[in-house]
């Protein structure tokens, strides 16, 4: 028997061919190409996707013209797939990866020359198609809350408002019957909407609601966070799911906060209300509390970026898609900002007085939930631009006390006396104390 080992035979009874990899020999040459190319090319990332790779996407940009120079951003999108849309954008999420610089090379061998050319990284997401759906159904559902909410204010208005409040809701009334054409379409909504109201304010037309369903009613329409009545705690009363919702503290960031704070960096931003709680909730790593702190800041920033009004009933107007980014900052992610819109703007995209009562006693309920249920207002009066008895007011639309410090409340906050005159502090205590239902003032004898 011989001694010599037989030689593996390959699966198809043939040895694989391979190439000896050669070495360049000498200096290599590398050239850094400037790419002046929007399109291409492109790194494409897939965090756990698989999709086919002739999927055809096809090419967007939005550019930003600002101080400093021109900015492109790109986003690709591809329908193909019968129940899935692919998206492709670049996602600058203050992670390590994301201030990296990626380049492709191709070196030629003839030459020993290196050419680098930089690429944009994209990252590829799925959707299901049937999401866009249930956005469209539930945009529908809010929009017929709305009209029923302002039926019902029509209607509180006409039972428990003053003389003078129900004097102008009828001349509105009448002058919304008395306008228009008959043969405008408008005119016939108007008018639809004036019989509703009609509807509801006349007695004789059947019996009318009692004054507790009514107050319920209306105290589901108030522009405020919905407040949980049979909460045990002051924590349980405004949670951060009913203030803020999952979508916006899972899209909010914060690692540039923590992680300027822990190197003792300064942190520049617009509230003065943000600035002086940003340190502390770092360094204890409060991760929760600072997206709610995150969250006050882009309301802030939104409330002030809002065009016209002047304060009167006249609806202050949103800036258009690319100017609000730049106004609200452009470290702000676009998607954050577009949530922020879609969260506080009404159906036709503006900002009538309710929106802007709801904005801001969201701003003042997360602010409860920072400060742990007492608030001193001075701060946010300041940041949104109010009067004393508005920002009191807001907070009191909540359920909260607010009255002057006391001596305790000076302490806690570092005041001293000759400011306690401006400060009110805003506490949320069980059981809620609400504005009561306005209605004729009895005369004191």
């Amino acid at each position: 028997m011989s001694d010599k080992k037989r030689k593996r035979h390959g699966e198809n009874g043939e040895r694989p061919k391979k190439k000896a990899a050669i070495a360049p020999t000498g200096n290599v040459q590398v050239e850094l190409l400037e790419n002046k190319e929007v399109l291409g090319p492109l790194l494409a990332i897939t965090p756990g996707l698989s999709f086919p790779s002739k999927t055809a996407f096809k090419p967007y940009k939005h550019t930003k013209i600002l101080p400093q120079g021109e900015t492109t951003h790109l986003l690709l999108q591809s329908s193909e797939h019968a129940r899935l849309d692919y998206l492709a954008q670049e996602e600058q999420d203050g992670s390590s990866e994301s201030q990296l610089k990626d380049y492709v090379g191709v070196f030629d061998p003839a030459t020993n020359k290196l050419q680098l050319v930089p690429v944009k990284r994209v990252v590829v997401r799925s959707t299901l198609r049937s999401e866009t759906e249930e956005m469209r159904e539930e945009q529908a559902a809010l929009e017929a809350q709305q009209n029923t909410m302002t039926a019902k204010r029509y209607a509180l208005a006409a039972e428990f408002g003053s003389k003078k409040s129900r004097k102008a809701l009828e001349e509105r009334t009448l002058n919304q019957i008395r306008s228009g054409n008959a043969d405008d379409p408008a005119a016939i909504r108007n008018e639809s909407v004036a019989e509703n109201v009609l509807h509801n304010m006349a007695p004789s037309l059947g019996a009318m609601p009692s004054k507790e369903e009514l107050a319920a009613a209306v105290d589901s329409s108030k522009p405020r966070p919905t407040p949980n009545l049979a909460a045990e705690y002051p924590g349980d009363v405004y949670t951060i799911d009913t203030v803020v919702g999952g979508e916006l503290m899972t899209m909010l960031g914060v690692k540039d906060w923590v992680d300027a704070s822990l190197a003792g960096q300064g942190i520049d931003v617009s509230s003065k209300y943000v600035a002086r709680r940003i340190v502390k909730l770092a360094k204890n790593k409060q991760i929760q509390k600072l997206k709610v702190l995150r969250f006050i800041l882009l309301c802030i920033n939104f409330n002030s970026a809002l065009m016209g009004g002047g304060g009167g009933s006249r609806p202050r107007k949103i800036p258009p898609k690319g100017k609000l980014e730049a106004l609200m900052g452009d470290e702000v992610p676009a998607g954050c900002v577009m949530a922020i819109r879609r969260k506080f703007a009404s159906e036709t995209g503006d900002m009538p007085r309710w929106n802007i009562d709801n904005l801001i006693t969201h701003i003042a309920a997360a602010a409860l939930i920072v400060d742990d249920h007492e608030v001193d207002v001075n701060d946010l009066r300041e940041d949104l631009k109010l009067e004393n008895k508005d920002v009191r007011q807001y907070f009191m639309e909540l359920g909260c006390k607010v009255s002057a410090p006391t001596q305790a409340d000076m302490t806690k906050w570092k005041l001293v006396k000759a400011e306690s005159a401006s400060h009110f502090i805003a506490k949320l205590k069980l059981p809620l104390s609400f504005p009561r239902v306005g209605g004729p003032q009895k005369k004191k004898r």
